[in-house]
């Protein structure tokens, strides 16, 4: 399209101009030839004039004018134009071509009058007489005797419209062959001059379009040779720089993806330029066609879209807490960039701190939990202490009661104490130390036989089933005993006399899963989720007579995390509960 113009900016102008060139030249040749040929008729016809006066001078000298329109019309033969004799008074006396007795009066006539006063007139008119257009010439003369008569020679112009006619056509063929000529050679011009220029075009939207490769082939000399070199090397340095920022954009678009906070960069008018995945998720809003969006159509939360404003109004970076967005917990930086000079726009950074404020929730209330299960036996030992101090001591019935009581909650600190303990060592080792080759069927039956006393003084049915051969576990035997001997143990002690508790052991889907399950008094639906919880009790003061401390179970499930495996729970109140403990199989087995 470009280059269309441009073909037809070159040859329309030129064209135009070249046929009006040649068409002045036409008419000006056309005026001028039939200027010449006028001068020449009249310098023709003033010599001729002069002929014609000496002729019948004499004869009207003599009075003889019927003799002068004889001359006359002999004259007029001979010298091929009209010949007419008129008197001073305007009278005509002869004429060759009309009757002179029946011709108007003269005297008035243009040429006659420009004779009169300067001796010679011209005039180019209609001759009313002959009807058709005539060169008139008229010429003041005096016969010998002194008497003034005019003679008047004109010539019809049809001949001088018949050569102008020729010279017309003739000049017009040879416009029209000029100026065919002159389109060929503007059109080949043009052509040449805009080829180069189709080509430039053609550059510059291949260079639009992303076609960093296309170059250009300087065919020509001088300056489009200088553009075009030009041009090559701009194009090399935007395709450099577009490369360059197409690796600093991916660059920046993984740093970002990759980051665990949420990032969002908005321009001034709060349109949405760039996002990732985790502020979509953390700020609660789709990621996919994000980008383009304002901000306040995303983000729903009411401090972060004034902090924006703030920030862009201002350009000081603002740092605040947002409570539970989608759940969560965020910290939220806004800051102006660039960060100095004039703003462009916002970046919003959302870090997430759910779990740093969980934590702390966790350790206040794991504090409180500790001092809680502390108090408690430490009340009771104290209380003993000083009734013994005070006498007690030797009460013979008393005394050995209240030691018993001292012991048992002693037992119980240190109980906790040692479950404190393993749970912190379980939770700060990533590791499982001393792996080895554990046969799970075997260290249950063992763990079941050294509880058979527990369940047998409450007259309860403890049945273990082994389906086996079963494969090894690499798993640690200490912490796995400890775990089935937790499981087995709380199935136990929350059975009633003459219950009935079921251990079975069995591989499945390269798991070994030991299921433990009873018929005691089973769990609530609404503390299954948090039976795994540290100090989490269904019925605190009924687990600590019982000598619980709250941990074990906790310790089950590290003991399940740490080995690559699980614990989950089904139960039901007043019917029982089932504990499953599944613990991977190595793929070499």
């Amino acid at each position: 399209m470009l280059s269309s113009r441009f073909f037809r900016r070159l040859f329309l102008p030129y064209l135009v101009l070249i046929c009006a060139a040649t068409g002045a030249v036409g008419v000006f040749s056309a005026l001028r030839f039939r200027w010449a040929f006028l001068d020449h008729a009249r310098q023709t016809l003033t010599e001729e004039s002069v002929l014609v006066a000496d002729r019948v001078s004499p004869e009207l000298a003599a009075g003889r004018t019927g003799s002068v329109n004889a001359m006359v019309g002999e004259l007029g033969k001979g010298l091929g134009c009209r010949v007419t004799v008129i008197g001073d008074d305007g009278k005509v006396i002869g004429d060759n071509e009309s009757d002179a007795g029946q011709m108007e009066n003269h005297r008035l006539r243009p040429e006659i009058v420009e004779a009169a006063t300067n001796g010679v007139g011209y005039s180019i008119r209609h001759s009313a007489t002959v009807g058709s257009d005539l060169l008139y010439l008229a010429r003041r003369a005096q016969t010998p005797s002194g008497t003034t008569y005019f003679v008047r020679l004109s010539v019809h112009l049809s001949e001088l419209d018949r050569e102008l006619h020729l010279l017309y056509g003739t000049l017009a063929g040879v416009a029209l062959s000029a100026m065919g000529i002159a389109a060929a050679i503007c059109y080949w011009f043009a052509s040449r001059q805009a080829a180069p220029v189709r080509e430039l075009a053609s550059f510059a939207e291949a260079i639009s379009r992303g076609q960093m490769h296309r170059r250009l082939l300087p065919e020509a000399d001088g300056e489009l040779a200088t553009l075009s070199t030009a041009l090559n090397t701009m194009a090399d340095s935007l395709s450099t720089l577009v490369t360059q920022l197409a690796r600093e954009r991916g660059e920046l678009l993984a740093i970002v993806g990759s980051m665990s906070e949420g990032v969002i960069a908005t321009d001034l008018r709060q349109r949405i330029i760039l996002v990732n995945d985790k502020a979509a998720e953390l700020l609660d809003f789709p990621a996919e066609g994000a980008q383009g969006k304002a901000l306040w159509e995303l983000v729903r939360n009411e401090p972060i879209l004034r902090a924006a404003g703030e920030v862009l109004a201002g350009g000081e970076r603002r740092l605040f807490q947002v409570s539970l967005v989608a759940g969560h917990y965020l910290e939220v930086a806004a800051c102006p960039y660039p960060a100095t000079g004039k703003t462009e726009g916002l970046v919003l950074v959302a870090h997430d701190t759910t779990r740093s404020v969980r934590y702390q929730e966790l350790r206040k209330e794991f504090v409180a939990n500790v001092s809680h299960e502390l108090r408690t036996p430490l009340t009771v030992i104290k209380g003993f202490t000083e009734t013994l101090r005070d006498g007690a001591m030797s009460d013979p019935v008393a005394g050995p009661k209240f030691l018993t009581t001292i012991a048992r909650h002693v037992d119980q600190l240190t109980n906790l104490v040692n479950d404190l303990l393993e749970l912190s060592r379980l939770e700060s080792s990533p590791e499982m130390p001393r792996r080895v080759s554990v046969d799970l069927g075997s260290l249950t039956r063992r763990v079941t036989d050294l509880l058979a006393p527990a369940s047998q003084k409450k007259n309860q049915a403890l049945t273990v089933d082994i389906n086996g051969p079963l494969p090894r576990v690499s798993a640690n035997p200490d912490y796995l005993e400890r775990a089935v001997s937790n499981l087995v143990d709380n199935a136990i002690k929350y059975t009633p006399e003459q219950g009935r508790v079921s251990v079975s052991v069995w591989a499945e889907n390269g798991h070994v899963a030991v299921e433990v399950s009873d018929n005691g008094i089973g769990i609530p639906m609404a503390d299954l989720e948090r039976i795994f919880e540290r100090f989490y009790r269904v019925d605190r003061s009924r687990s600590r007579d019982m000598g619980g401390t709250g941990l074990g179970l906790s310790i089950v499930k590290h003991i399940a995390q740490v080995h690559g495996g699980s614990i989950d729970v089904a139960s039901t109140p007043g019917s029982g509960s089932r504990f499953r403990l599944k613990i991977p199989v190595p793929t070499d087995e």
